[in-house]
């Protein structure tokens, strides 16, 4: 247990000296939820390289190096702002919350294995071996991607085969920032509503089966929603609240969901889009960018186009070439967006994108109706009964319906556009793969409502608020 207590730790410590140098920005107690998610994705883009550079990944060299560039980031920070006594108890904070849930995940063993489980950890062994994108399968490369892998080659170091902290690290991480996001986020409202708000949004999404589920469950879904709920926030906050700090968590987090799942592209060309779309200042947009495009190059352009089942086919609908245009194209428009000349065509291209994700839905399902009949009785049932949301769902999609009719939120299409575009995804991920959505807790349709419920229900808190003002509303 000793030695995953000090990976656990040494990945909050990467993470919170990465976030050192923008603290004016993100307040201590986010950069505390923050510190394991973005140290993991650190290590991730630390563990790619190192594949590529040497054929393998030996974890604890991948580990170190990631610490490494936390205390480089804690150095950074220290001589240009000089750090205090509040800096070291949110660090030892970051890391107890590490610890505490490395114990308690080691000591019930709630850890749920499926066969798809066991993939990922094949593919994580392989990793470790000589000529590491030799010996995972072809295929896997490309389904399973090696994020989770990655951060389960680290169970090397340990005397178990697997992480068992890994999901529930990101599960609680995740928890708390949202906890903390609307809390923060409710401030101007009216004492009463604003209690119930957080408490009601917190156990709503808390006990929301799915999720708690994925929290145990070596598979990639609790990740890609906390990564996916720091790349849509921050980037909300690094707009509205002039704060571009918030663009390196959210661009870094953005980046780590391209290596968990082959649909990731299109959800980060999403978001993209988006934030080109925006008022973002010229370091938001680098920020969001830069780390999805060296990811993108490192991945795609040169680890899948040379070892994935058919990874040099150049067409669009090719999964490793269309990807590439895709996240390059959305990148191009997000930095086009930031010169004055291109600012009026760009700022409608998220609706544009939008309406060419429907059009390409439409087309392709008037070519396979039959797919597109069966998924819609799957996924109704999935969401009603057999997919153990227990209505989640339901009552989500509601409130969202109404929510996108009267929601006050600024710069609100940096939330609408990702939702309202990973729901088009959803629809045209079926189509594309010419294989219907199934009904069950297992079918990947079902599975993948998990990435974006966390975005869904946070929205629906900001436009509960109420607010069009656009005043601060963190305070560090």
């Amino acid at each position: 247990m000793m030695a995953e207590i000090l990976i656990g730790a040494s990945l909050a410590v990467s993470g919170f000296g990465i976030l050192a140098p923008v603290r004016r920005d993100v307040p201590g107690w986010a950069r505390v939820w923050l510190s394991f998610p973005i140290g993991a994705a650190v290590y991730l883009v630390v563990a790619l390289s190192l594949i590529i550079l040497t054929g393998t990944l030996t974890p604890e060299v991948a580990l170190g190096l990631s610490a490494g560039l936390g205390v480089v980031g804690l150095v950074v920070a220290a001589s240009t702002q000089r750090p205090g006594l509040a800096d070291v108890k949110w660090g030892a904070y970051a890391v107890g919350v590490a610890v505490v849930t490395v114990i308690v995940a080691r000591g019930l063993h709630l850890t749920r294995l499926t066969p798809d489980s066991l993939r990922y950890l094949l593919a994580a062994n392989d990793l470790a071996l000589p000529e590491a994108f030799e010996q995972v399968h072809r295929a896997d490369l490309l389904l399973r991607q090696i994020g989770l892998p990655s951060l389960h080659t680290l169970s090397e170091l340990t005397d178990r085969r697997y992480m068992a902290s890994i999901a529930p690290l990101f599960g609680v991480s995740g928890l708390g920032l949202f906890t903390w996001l609307s809390w923060r986020l409710t401030q101007g409202s009216e004492a009463r509503r604003r209690m119930w708000l957080v408490v009601g949004s917190v156990l709503f999404l808390g006990s929301t089966n799915r999720l708690v589920y994925d929290s145990f469950y070596i598979n990639t879904h609790i990740q890609m929603a906390v990564f996916l709920l720091i790349a849509v926030a921050g980037s909300w906050l690094a707009v509205t609240t002039d704060k571009p700090g918030w663009a390196w968590p959210a661009g870094l987090a953005l980046a780590a969901t391209l290596l968990m799942r082959p649909e990731a592209p299109l959800v980060v060309a999403v978001v993209l889009v988006a934030v080109a779309a925006s008022r973002a200042r010229w370091a938001v947009r680098w920020a969001m960018t830069l780390p999805s495009v060296v990811v993108m190059t490192l991945w795609y352009g040169i680890a899948l186009w040379q070892h994935a089942n058919f990874g040099n086919r150049i067409a669009l609908t090719a999964p490793v070439f269309g990807s590439l245009v895709a996240v390059f194209s959305a990148t191009g428009v997000t930095i086009a967006g930031g010169w004055g000349r291109a600012r009026s065509v760009v700022k409608h291209f998220d609706l544009i994108a939008i309406a060419g994700l429907a059009l390409l839905v439409a087309g392709y399902g008037a070519r396979t109706p039959d797919v597109v009949v069966v998924s819609i009785k799957a996924t109704f049932r999935n969401l009603t009964y057999d997919g153990m949301w227990m209505l989640t769902w339901v009552a989500a999609l509601g409130l969202l319906a109404v929510a996108l009719l009267v929601q006050r939120v600024p710069d609100s299409r940096l939330w609408t556009v990702p939702i309202l575009g990973f729901g088009l995804l959803y629809w045209l991920l079926p189509l594309l793969r010419d294989g219907a959505w199934r009904v069950g807790t297992g079918d990947s349709g079902n599975r993948i409502l998990a990435h974006i419920i966390a975005v869904v229900v946070m929205f629906l808190v900001l436009a509960a608020t109420n607010r069009r003002t656009e005043e601060s509303v963190l305070v560090p």
